[in-house]
């Protein structure tokens, strides 16, 4: 545990429960405890719907909720959060049940001293940052072996597709010269439209493919991002969207293909924004750079309508969208996903319904001398 304090929800209707565990915190000695309380089961969801703590203390004998559904209750609205179960003399096996359901572990009321109730605390704060590490690491594996099976799919048909595509577009630019009646010019006009939407289609999936070799320079991170800005055509606070930028200046230069990563990141903003106007016509998106020991990590953090957790492990799947019909092809997402693999990176992202979206970008620093090749 650091020097910071630990944000704790105690949920406890008790007040000598209260008491008893806010004198044991207090004696914890060299840690500190910020402790925020709730008697009801209905203020603490409405408190965790706001706020993120450290660790849950739940009693579950609530005023208007009693036993295991309690738990499932907090647990729904906060279950990247550890939770610990307080329990009653005669609930033990209720503390097991808890644990199966998602809690950390549990404390019996009665049975609990200060180094009890400070370890178990450690303990689970710990075992929720482990679980959420191999989540993510699971869920990048899942994500890395079902691309790299599309990515051969779409190797595959792709030059079949191109070629008579390309026929197509040439006839089509042919035909426009003849001398055609004016309807059937506009007949013209839209295959080759259509048939060049195509190309743009494939070239996007050849992208995620990954079909492009790096051109690798030594670039700036926060050059990039600003380039990347620049692009969207208009002010960073124009219209309803506010986009707020925090660039350490100290970022490391590294080696990295400086137009790719622009597209990826212009991929990010566009769908943070799209999102954000599709919600509520309206929003902010801050973007972030940051060393972390010897990793570049690029965020951007919107407050938009959030992500599905079912859609999550989706997000990233070529031609996955939750958008309408005609209002996006679920490329884009995809495409930076392939990029940052590219540059021996990973692309992660936090979300809840109503609670916007935070996309987090981690690139390795590669120094200039190292001539690393990726193809």
């Amino acid at each position: 545990m650091t020097d910071k304090p630990v944000s704790i929800l105690l949920i406890e209707d008790n007040p000598g429960d209260r008491r008893l565990i806010r004198e044991m915190l207090a004696e914890a000695g060299n840690v500190a405890f910020d402790v925020q309380y709730a008697d009801r089961l209905q203020a603490a969801t409405d408190y965790l719907g706001q706020n993120g703590v450290e660790v849950i203390l739940l009693d579950l004998g609530l005023p208007d909720s009693q036993g295991l559904e309690t738990l499932r209750k907090v647990y729904a609205q906060a279950s990247e959060m550890p939770i610990v179960v307080l329990t009653g003399l005669n609930d033990e096996m209720v503390g097991v049940q808890a644990i199966n359901e998602g809690a950390q572990d549990y404390l019996i009321k009665g049975q609990v001293d200060t180094q009890l109730l400070r370890r178990t605390i450690r303990y689970a704060i710990e075992r929720k940052q482990a679980e959420e590490r191999e989540r993510r690491l699971q869920v990048q594996l899942n994500l890395s072996n079902r691309l790299a099976s599309l990515g051969l799919m779409v190797e595959g048909f792709a030059h079949e597709i191109n070629n008579p595509l390309a026929s197509v577009i040439g006839f089509a630019q042919m035909l426009a010269y003849e001398d055609i009646p004016e309807n059937a010019r506009e007949d013209v006009k839209t295959i080759e439209d259509n048939a060049q939407r195509v190309v743009d289609i494939m070239t996007n999936l050849l992208a995620f493919a990954r079909q492009q070799k790096l051109e690798r320079t030594y670039i700036n991170v926060n050059d990039t991002v600003m380039a990347a800005l620049e692009m969207l055509g208009h002010p960073l606070e124009g219209g309803n969207i506010t986009i707020t930028t925090r660039l350490d200046p100290a970022l490391p230069s590294t080696m990295a293909d400086g137009a790719l990563l622009q597209q990826a990141f212009l991929n990010l903003v566009i769908n943070a924004e799209t999102e954000m106007k599709l919600a509520h016509g309206k929003g902010n998106l801050l973007i972030m750079t940051e060393l972390i020991s010897d990793t570049i990590q690029v965020s951007f953090n919107d407050d938009g309508p959030g992500i599905a957790q079912a859609n999550l492990v989706h997000l990233f799947d070529p031609f996955f969208s939750t958008r309408g019909v005609g209002q996006g092809r679920g490329l884009g997402l995809s495409v930076c996903y392939g990029i940052i693999a590219d540059h021996n990176g990973r692309i992660n992202v936090e979300s809840q319904l109503g609670k916007g979206s935070l996309f987090t970008v981690e690139l390795p620093v590669v120094p200039e001398e190292s001539g690393v090749e990726v193809s």
